[in-house]
């Protein structure tokens, strides 16, 4: 065999040899991730509501204002809160609304500072009784997602661990693990994990990260084999050329 042969031989060989490792390290990888298209977006809220319904007389905030705590957001005059009052009902203020039990109206308070984000009240329309508004505590935002797992992945959910969420604009933000939850119904074990996911709080998302917002989850579950420390050397280094 002439060298030029063993050298197409040697070139042939470590080919072959280097599209296993790759191939055997993207498996790896593969095996360590969990997807879930069942997620969302949360935030810590506050809903403004009443036992009484009544006409809009005032309305001092619009929907997807900024407001602060003990802000005025809207007063509603309610027959039934002043035939309650005529009949003895002692009026009671309290830091989400005040009760002016002269006219038989009432003005809800903003109980947190954040974003008004839903608003049933306009003045003139008679709201009933129930919830009338919702706001968003700002930077408080999270994503929930839902897994089917296996009992060997559930065990390999760390604490802090990892994640990738993608919003429907098709970003791609880093998470990490701040809370696991498990519920096991007819025989399927639905695990639920938060994550806290710091660049949510951008402004700049706008309706992306209200609340609600559907989004996907791609979890990285923790792995301690031999080929742990290879696998994520590969995916740093797909990473910094951009193809990850």
């Amino acid at each position: 065999m002439t060298w030029r042969n063993r050298l197409r031989l040697w070139c042939g060989l470590l080919l072959v040899v280097g599209v296993v490792a790759a191939l055997t390290l993207v498996v790896n990888q593969r095996s360590r991730q969990a997807f879930s298209s069942n997620a969302q977006v949360g935030a810590e809220l506050s809903t403004i509501g009443s036992e009484y319904g009544g006409v809009v007389v005032e309305q001092y905030a619009e929907k997807g204002d900024e407001v602060e705590l003990g802000q005025e957001l809207f007063t509603i005059s309610s027959l039934s809160l002043k035939r309650d009052l005529s009949n003895g009902l002692q009026s009671i203020s309290t830091r989400a609304y005040e009760v002016d039990a002269r006219h038989g109206r009432v003005t809800f308070l903003a109980p947190m500072a954040g974003t008004l984000t839903d608003l049933r009240a306009e003045r003139g329309t008679f709201l009933a009784a129930g919830e009338m508004a919702t706001i968003t505590a700002g930077g408080t935002q999270y994503v929930t997602a839902q897994f089917r797992l296996t009992p060997e992945q559930y065990g390999r959910i760390r604490i802090g661990g990892e994640a990738q969420v993608e919003l429907p604009s098709r970003s791609r933000m880093p998470g990490t693990v701040s809370d696991v939850s498990v519920q096991t119904s007819e025989g399927v074990a639905v695990t639920t994990v938060e994550l806290a996911v710091p660049r949510l709080e951008s402004e700049s998302l706008a309706s992306l990260n209200q609340p609600g917002s559907p989004v996907s989850v791609t979890l990285t579950l923790a792995d301690s084999g031999i080929l742990a420390g290879p696998t994520d050397s590969l995916v740093q280094f797909l990473h910094r050329v951009g193809v990850r």
